[in-house]
């Protein structure tokens, strides 16, 4: 339930903590400590992973969180029942995380039901990414999220 990775590059090669990790496929996860030539990435598929996310086709925003179970699928959370959304729909990065730019994929829906009495959606994401036979990686550093996390904080009380 607490799947992490170790990447072999760290702060020498310019890696700092809260960096976006992806591979060609989609989002990995999100790195978490780092040494001089070692980081430590907790992975999507772990329990304490939460990750603002968007439908592509209409914009709607959720939070994806992994449940345990099997390593290829996900959870998207707090889409209201209202909502359109169809097997296939891709699940993309919100940018509301500071950590990812807007738009990088983490996976389609799979499947989805409402259970009785509630107003989101359950839906279950298949991930992008095979964390199975994950070899290679990017490390993101997103440029204006210092900026960003200042200003957020002048709002807080």
């Amino acid at each position: 339930a607490t799947n992490y990775m170790q990447l072999n590059k760290g702060k020498l090669e310019g890696i700092n903590k809260d960096m976006a990790v992806a591979s060609p496929n989609g989002v990995v996860g999100i790195v978490v400590s780092v040494s001089n030539n070692f980081s430590w990435v907790m992975s999507l598929i772990n329990k304490e992973t939460r990750i603002s996310a968007r439908i592509k086709k209409n914009g709607q925003i959720g939070t994806i969180s992994w449940e345990g179970g099997s390593y290829r699928y996900i959870s998207l959370k707090d889409i209201p029942t209202h909502v359109r959304i169809a097997r296939g729909d891709t699940i993309v990065t919100s940018g509301y995380s500071h950590e990812f730019p807007q738009g990088e994929v983490i996976g389609v829906i799979n499947d989805f039901d409402i259970k009785s009495g509630e107003h989101f959606y359950t839906i279950n994401v298949r991930l992008a990414v095979d964390f199975n036979s994950l070899d290679h990686v990017y490390v993101i550093r997103n440029l204006l999220k210092e900026e960003q996390t200042k200003l957020e904080e002048t709002v807080k009380q």
